[in-house]
């Protein structure tokens, strides 16, 4: 369960600069404010193994939303094993299918240091599918398109949110 959090704030408004029709002189304000946080959406669903598998047959690629990495690191985070899970299935379930693992980035910082680390980025995504879920090397690869392949603008955060991704690429 996510917190939520109350704040109230009593004052006197001793000027009368409330709303005329429902404040006087020398009465008590309260202001209560609720704050209920949420995760950031980006418009991404979680795929599984069959979504996975359509869209790859309908288009040839399928970004995969729920692969996560801290900021400019390369090492998986924790919360990326259910979405590594169902394309461990996805590939299980699939023994023909061979597939390029793309990192892309956004456009901050360095075009060097951005392919880079979604290059480094793709290959930790390679590397645990090998390893944690049997998929033949032979299968799979990596590769880094840095900031040169937007899904979207890089002139605000959600669309910089929406370019730092992992894709699946059929081959």
């Amino acid at each position: 369960m996510k917190p939520t959090y109350y704040y109230i704030y009593t004052f006197p408004d001793v000027r009368g600069h409330g709303p005329k029709d429902r404040l006087q002189t020398n009465q008590t304000v309260a202001l209560v404010i609720v704050i209920a946080p949420k995760t950031m959406d980006n418009n991404m669903a979680f795929l599984n193994a069959e979504a996975l598998s359509a869209a790859l047959k309908d288009d040839g690629k399928v970004a995969l939303s729920g692969i996560y990495f801290d900021l400019d690191k390369d090492t998986l985070r924790p919360d990326s094993t259910p979405a590594l899970q169902e394309v461990g299935k996805l590939l299980k379930n699939n023994p023909g299918l061979k597939v390029h693992v793309v990192g892309h980035t956004d456009n901050q910082g360095t075009v060097e240091h951005n392919l880079d680390l979604s290059l480094r980025r793709a290959q930790a995504v390679a590397a645990e599918l090998q390893k944690s879920y049997g998929t033949d090397a032979s299968r799979i690869d990596s590769f880094g398109c840095g900031p040169y392949s937007p899904a979207s603008s890089n002139q605000n955060e959600d669309g910089k949110a929406k370019n730092r991704r992992v894709e699946l690429v059929a081959w």
